[in-house]
């Protein structure tokens, strides 16, 4: 559940309907991972199409007003702040919203002899929130040297040292969790096979 709170406040909207009931969006481009949601939550609502991917409306009075204590609200996008979870749920909440908002790129950097480098960024259209996450990140797992800085239409929170990408990639991975996006923790376990061939040719 900690996993689908952190991949709500990335994904997901509440919607405030004419009727004065509030209902609960999640928007995902991975339909697997929208399933396995409507799982968890019980759910026997439908999971429709649309242009940017599928989507999964919930209309469940106690869901609402759950994420509504936890800080969530209509028109969250640029105003949401981060949330208080415990400390035994945050690997479990950080990797939900890094599968919602976050990436992670690997490249070669011919600066220095085509060395094999990443990157993680979480994005949010709130400065607060992500000051929120990466205090977090400090306090929680032992991250330091985060940056966040202005986009087109939001923010970024970045990590571009490796030993730092990879705690995070441990951190988020701990404990061989039953659910996340296997696209995104494919691409650090393809950076750490790199880095092992790359030190085994240059040793």
């Amino acid at each position: 559940m900690a996993y689908i709170l952190g991949f709500i406040f990335a994904d997901g909207c509440l919607v405030a309907h004419k009727n004065g009931y509030m209902g609960l969006d999640i928007t995902s481009k991975d339909l697997d991972l929208l399933i396995s949601i409507k799982k968890i939550l019980v759910s026997e609502h439908k999971i429709g199409r649309k242009e940017r991917g599928c989507r999964i409306q919930i209309r469940n009075r106690s869901i609402c007003e759950d994420l509504i204590k936890y800080g969530l609200t209509p028109r969250k996008s640029k105003i949401v702040k981060f949330p208080k979870v415990p400390k035994k749920y945050f690997s479990h909440f950080i990797r939900g919203l890094f599968d919602g908002d976050g990436s992670v790129m690997i490249w070669q950097e011919p600066r220095w002899k085509h060395t094999w480098q990443i990157r993680v960024s979480f994005a949010s259209g709130s400065k607060k929130f992500l000051v929120g996450l990466e205090k977090s990140l400090r306090k929680w797992a032992c991250l330091y040297r985060g940056r966040i800085s202005a986009l087109p239409r939001g923010y970024h929170l970045r990590y571009v040292s490796m030993p730092e990408c990879l705690s995070i990639y441990k951190f988020m991975y701990q404990d061989n969790p039953s659910i996340y996006l296997e696209r995104k923790k494919d691409k650090f376990e393809k950076f750490v096979l790199l880095k092992h061939e790359e030190k085994c040719y240059n040793s």
